[in-house]
């Protein structure tokens, strides 16, 4: 079954079309086709809410097929919060979904003039209808509605309140296997966008439609598979997630010769409370209060994802992750894990990406607006977004918006993005990262957690994770598979019936990195945009073996991409 249908939808009009994807396009999905697509079909000037800005949803070259954690989709467009590109990645059940329809990509122009507008796609078509009675709802009630006890065969991508009011911290929520909208495409504001363009909800079944099965070498893929999930089950890192998930991380970044857990907005690199939201103490709870892991996804053997149940054992959150906690939970002194659970699950309902509304509530509490560890003020903070108040528009439109409208010059941001939890000033790969990827302050850009590395190290493993994180998004699995080139490489060629090689691969990757740095230079980015906060440079972090800053020199980090 060829993956090669694109579905165009015109909100100003109402209409829905569909193509055969060009040949250009046979090897790109995920990240590397929204990025060439954006930069095929977007003028980089153009305002990122106007109607002629679009909006790109793409499985990942895998999508549909029984490769272990090989669902998950990008959503690709301009960012309201950086001006520039930017790919949103997100689990649950959408990229299968719309894979096995032989969906390609969807791609979203206009602004609707008629109300709130649903797009349904099955095995009988796409279409658009009137979703005026969806307006004001927020996901949880959504999902519910929109998929209920089909979860087996149907999917939504949602946006809720934030999205509605076109917040630049917006996100857009994704069914996740058990039904609920805990899986966001969150970060740049993708739920803007979509809220901006009046579209409410995508509704995806694929009941009735075809499996993917690869073409003359499927007995080959099919034994891939097998190899590889092996691979991925023998994995310590494997064993590490499935029990605490990426909340496991928190003992560790917390120590004095690490400090990578941001608190009281980045201005300490641990916090003295962090063992209460730490992974180990949300598995002790999930132990006495029915918690588990889960997938995040149809096929996905890792199983990373918390269920976390308040004390009377009910469902709170699935998505409880180490950003998440960080962010929201000792970057504004907030536990215990409790609390956070419970901001986290008003984030997922609201449509908010949880790392920068942490960072645009730390920036509130640092001009005074709420005092630190206000959590029924944070909560507060939260209900006046999903209410649209002037405040929580202030809040909601993200980091570098609050900074500016309290006059706060530390503002935690690379190209207006809220920085994640990864310290630059210990890590400073990361800092390379931040500076040098076209999405700005992003960790699942490129994880480079090496310590003690030289700079031109430190610079080399930086280009090569950026590298391999595209072509991981680009094939649509989880970063957590631990895919390298040469896996993706295999897979590709018996999917494809062809020799593809993991040079290619890392080629493909390049390729799909140059595009988003075009859709940048044509935006007006240019190399003074790579670089971090001032303050990263001159507020060192007390390690054991001495202060620490973000000293790598920008002439080197000027050569991640010029080489």
């Amino acid at each position: 079954m060829d993956i090669n249908r694109i579905i165009r939808v015109d909100m100003s009009t109402g209409s829905v079309s569909e193509e055969e994807a060009p040949e250009r396009y046979r090897l790109l999905g995920g990240r590397a086709l929204t990025a060439q697509m954006l930069l095929d079909e977007t003028d980089a000037r153009v305002h990122p809410l106007a109607p002629d800005a679009r909006l790109f949803i793409a499985p990942g070259l895998l999508g549909g097929t029984s490769v272990t954690t090989s669902g998950r989709t990008s959503f690709g467009f301009k960012s309201p919060l950086t001006g520039g590109t930017k790919e949103a990645n997100v689990g649950g059940q959408l990229g299968h979904r719309l894979a096995r329809l032989g969906v390609k990509a969807i791609v979203v122009s206009g602004a609707s003039q008629d109300g709130w507008q649903r797009l349904d796609i099955d095995k009988d078509g796409a279409r658009l209808s009137s979703a005026d009675d969806l307006g004001g709802k927020s996901n949880y009630e959504l999902h519910r509605e929109l998929v209920g006890e089909a979860v087996n065969s149907r999917a939504a991508a949602t946006i809720g309140p934030a999205g509605e009011h076109r917040m630049a911290s917006a996100s857009v929520a994704v069914t996740d296997p058990e039904g609920r909208p805990t899986r966001h495409a969150a970060r740049g504001g993708p739920g803007a966008v979509m809220g901006a363009k009046g579209l409410k909800a995508i509704v995806v079944s694929d009941e009735g439609a075809p499996r993917v099965v690869p073409g003359e070498r499927k007995d080959a893929f099919r034994q891939e598979g097998v190899k590889f999930s092996k691979v991925v089950l023998d994995d310590p890192r494997t064993h590490n997630l499935s029990k605490t998930g990426t909340a496991g991380v928190v003992k560790f970044v917390n120590r004095e010769n690490v400090q990578s857990m941001p608190t009281r907005n980045h201005r300490k690199g641990s916090w003295e409370l962090a063992d209460g939201i730490s992974g180990q103490e949300i598995d002790r709870l999930g132990q006495e209060r029915g918690g588990k892991m889960l997938p995040c996804m149809a096929g996905c053997i890792i199983k990373c994802a918390i269920l976390y149940n308040d004390a009377a054992g009910q469902h709170v959150t699935t998505a409880l992750e180490f950003e998440t906690i960080a962010l929201l939970g000792s970057n504004c002194e907030i536990g215990p894990a409790d609390a956070v659970a419970e901001l986290d699950r008003m984030c997922d309902d609201i449509g908010l990406d949880t790392i920068e509304v942490g960072n645009a509530i730390g920036v509130a509490m640092e001009a005074g607006v709420l005092s630190w560890g206000d959590f029924e003020g944070a909560k507060g903070l939260l209900e006046e977004i999903r209410e649209g108040t002037p405040l929580g528009r202030i809040v909601g439109n993200g980091t570098a918006h609050v900074a500016k409208t309290y006059g706060i010059d530390r503002v935690p941001v690379v190209k207006g993005q809220g920085l994640p939890a990864w310290e630059p000033r210990t890590l400073k790969g990361m800092g390379i990262t931040y500076s040098t990827s076209p999405q700005g302050a992003d960790h699942t850009a490129g994880m480079v957690t090496a310590r003690g590395a030289t700079p031109e190290t430190l610079m080399k493993q930086s280009r090569h994770e950026q590298l391999v994180m595209m072509a991981i998004d680009s094939v649509g699995v989880c970063q957590f598979s631990n895919a390298l080139p040469g896996d993706m490489a295999t897979f590709i060629s018996n999917r494809f019936d062809l020799d593809y090689e993991d040079e290619q691969v890392l080629k493909m990757a390049r390729a799909g990195i140059e595009a988003e740095r075009e859709f940048n230079r044509r935006a007006g980015f240019d190399s003074s945009d790579d670089r971090l906060p001032g303050w990263l440079h001159e507020e060192a972090l007390e390690l054991p073996d001495g202060p620490s800053i973000f000293d790598i020199d920008y002439e080197l980090v000027d050569k991640v991409w010029a080489e």
